[in-house]
């Protein structure tokens, strides 16, 4: 069924965009990766070792989303 015509000349709203009074769900920030069990690693010093990977990726992780997340949980300083 189409909207009645609009009369009070003012522009559609996108379908895309969200309502002027609609509120916008926070994002939320993923878990951070998974450390790897201690049966993972073969201890043979492989060049990329799975310990090499993962502190990769904690400190990718911690760039994109540490600040975000202190800005979303302030914690008091005594």
């Amino acid at each position: 069924m189409a909207e009645p015509p609009r009369t009070d000349n003012t522009p559609a709203p996108h379908p895309i965009q969200p309502k002027p009074n609609s509120t916008v769900e926070k994002k939320e920030i993923p878990p951070p990766p998974e450390k790897p069990d201690p049966g993972d690693c073969c201890g043979s010093g492989c060049v990329r070792c799975v310990w090499d990977v993962y502190y990769d990726e904690l400190e990718e992780y911690n760039k994109l989303y540490k600040d975000k997340d202190l800005d979303s949980n302030p914690k008091s300083k005594p």
